[in-house]
């Protein structure tokens, strides 16, 4: 049955033409033609794909109840002649598997090719992961039941997931990643069933969704996220036969990316924004090689979103995407003019700025390009035309901080982004107590279901009492559940020291009130740090973290004064 389309509401429209009109420091957001909301049958419809084959639109998503199962996933293909008017054409499932990240590819006999990932669940705790495929005929209007995709038998481990396969002269290219890997897997087919390992990429801190690409010479380009301690992105290339690779990490962390390579080399991305102030958008930009990312403009979204489709035909760039900004979690179709992403493209790129000098949180910010404005940011947030501080004076800081800078001037295009810690050398003193402290910490144990620690201490305590180290042993159940730890931690001496906290989901350190280290929200093992300059003796310290189901962990190390990387010991602890 066609569905008339649901554009984005009236209110929204003049909202965005008048930001657009008005908007003269960001010209190049006038290349947005129009944005509509394209399917939201589904309680929540995320993951996109987009295609055009047979002189139709493709698209693809899954739909389920959440971002996490709840109910299984099943995924959704649908199709448009306009790109207004869409037809369901396939609703793909497969029993006691959730199924997602649906990948459209047209292969070298004229079909479809979709394969996506399923795992098994039992209650929230993922036993297993599984890539699938299906074929849809020569007209694109019947799909085939999703098969298990074959590997060579010493690459599977049963905790497998081909994330999006990219066809280039008779053969599909994948990169397969391996939950607590180090690497991953690339691997080749020519029937898109049986998959052959080709070699490993060895990239640090647990890369998992990748993109491949290639160029008119036939190099391959790999974008990945990671999941880390520091969860910026990476970018390779290599020519065939694809065994040497060269790599630079990102200026940015990636979400759900694609990469759209144009004739003349130029790389655009398409990937989720996190913003610390306003939580993630889905951005556009232009790639580098050597991981220089710029920002062009947010397409309307909040929330969980992202994962797009970029599809370039008839001098206008087709982007799928999902959101959840208004009503429910959703699909999005957008039109761009790629004249105006190519003009923008060829502007040139303004020098980055940098830190002339900086002395006890006092930070002064210079850029060779005279006329150019420097916005940055404290909150590890992307500065933009729209985002960030426009540096006027020296920036003062009273603890460790992010800052991320970025030029900017009419007619030239943004710098790179600047990022580096500043305010390390001030020193955090060390708290006056009254009392001696007793070893271990206090901690409060929660059976509760959040996403948020924020939302720990509105819940009732379920179990308290002290704990002589940082660990999930006490916990009377694997879902749903939350700590909080609190005390002190003393310091042996003062100097420079690096905390690394390492947790599957969230959790949040704080030292005197102040949080070191923000890692909330949902999420598999993330590792991340920072630096900051402790006196010698006792900090207060408070560690919350919670756990929603699926994979646990909880870890935190330190670094410091003629002290190597280390479990951070119980000695160190009190209450």
């Amino acid at each position: 049955m066609v569905r008339h389309l649901k554009s984005i509401s009236l209110l929204l429209q003049t909202f965005l033409l008048a930001t657009l009109l008005h908007a003269q420091d960001s010209p190049e957001k006038l290349a947005i033609i129009s944005v509509e909301r394209i399917w939201d049958r589904a309680q929540h419809s995320a993951f996109t794909s987009l295609a055009y084959f047979n002189n139709r639109f493709f698209c693809t998503f899954r739909e389920g109840t959440d971002h996490t199962p709840g109910i299984n996933g099943t995924i959704r293909i649908i199709s448009s002649a306009d790109g207004q008017n869409w037809t369901s054409v396939a609703l793909l499932d497969k029993k006691d598997m959730d199924l997602r990240d649906p990948m459209l590819s047209v292969t070298p006999d004229n079909r479809l090719m979709l394969n996506c990932g399923g795992s098994r669940y039992v209650g929230k705790e993922r036993l297993g992961m599984q890539p699938y495929f299906s074929f849809s005929d020569h007209e694109g209007r019947n799909f085939s039941p999703v098969k298990e995709i074959e590997f060579n038998a010493n690459l599977t481990t049963g905790a497998d997931w081909l994330w999006r396969s990219t066809w280039h002269k008779g053969s599909a290219y994948a990169a397969v990643y391996q939950p607590g890997k180090q690497e991953l897997q690339l691997v080749k087919t020519t029937d898109g069933m049986h998959y052959d390992y080709l070699t490993q990429l060895q990239i640090p801190g647990f890369p998992n969704e990748t993109t491949l690409r290639f160029t008119r010479n036939d190099e391959m380009i790999a974008l990945v996220r990671r999941d880390s301690r520091q969860p910026t992105g990476f970018i390779g290339s290599s020519r065939p036969p694809y065994k040497t690779w060269e790599w630079h990490e990102l200026d940015i962390r990636l979400g759900g990316p694609d990469l759209l390579i144009l004739k003349n080399g130029a790389m655009l991305c398409g990937t989720r924004e996190y913003r610390s102030d306003s939580g993630t958008k889905m951005m556009l930009g232009k790639i580098t090689r050597d991981g220089a990312f710029t920002k062009f403009l947010n397409l309307p979204s909040a929330g969980d979103c992202s994962y797009p489709g970029l599809l370039l035909h008839d001098g206008i760039l087709y982007v799928s995407y999902y959101a959840s900004h208004e009503e429910k979690t959703a699909i999005y179709f957008a039109r761009i003019r790629m004249d105006y992403v190519q003009n923008w493209l060829d502007m040139e790129m303004l020098p980055a700025p940098q830190i002339k000098n900086s002395s006890a949180g006092n930070i002064n910010l210079s850029c060779d390009a005279p006329k150019a404005e420097i916005h940055y940011t404290l909150d590890g947030s992307i500065p933009d035309f729209e985002n960030g501080t426009p540096y006027t004076k020296p920036i003062q800081v009273s603890r460790t901080t992010t800052l991320r800078a970025i030029a900017l001037q009419e007619g030239k295009l943004p710098s790179r982004i600047f990022s580096t810690e500043v305010g390390t050398d001030i020193y955090q003193e060390a708290q006056t107590l009254v009392n001696t402290p007793k070893p271990g910490l206090a901690y409060s144990y929660h059976e509760t279901a959040v996403r948020s620690v924020d939302y720990i201490d509105e819940t009732s305590v379920t179990e308290q009492g002290v704990a002589p180290e940082i660990s999930l042993m006490k916990r009377h159940r694997n879902d749903d559940f939350a700590f909080v730890f609190k005390g002190y931690i003393n310091v042996p001496q003062e100097g420079l020291y690096e905390f690394f906290l390492n947790s599957n989901d969230g959790s949040v350190l704080s030292l005197n009130n102040t949080v070191l280290i923000d890692n909330d929200g949902p999420h598999g093992p993330i590792e991340r740090s920072t630096k900051t300059s402790l006196r010698k003796g006792y900090h207060k310290f408070e560690l919350k973290y919670f756990q929603m189901g699926g994979g646990k962990e909880l870890t935190l190390q330190w670094q410091g004064p003629d002290m190597l990387r280390t479990d951070i010991p119980a000695s160190a602890f009190f209450h």
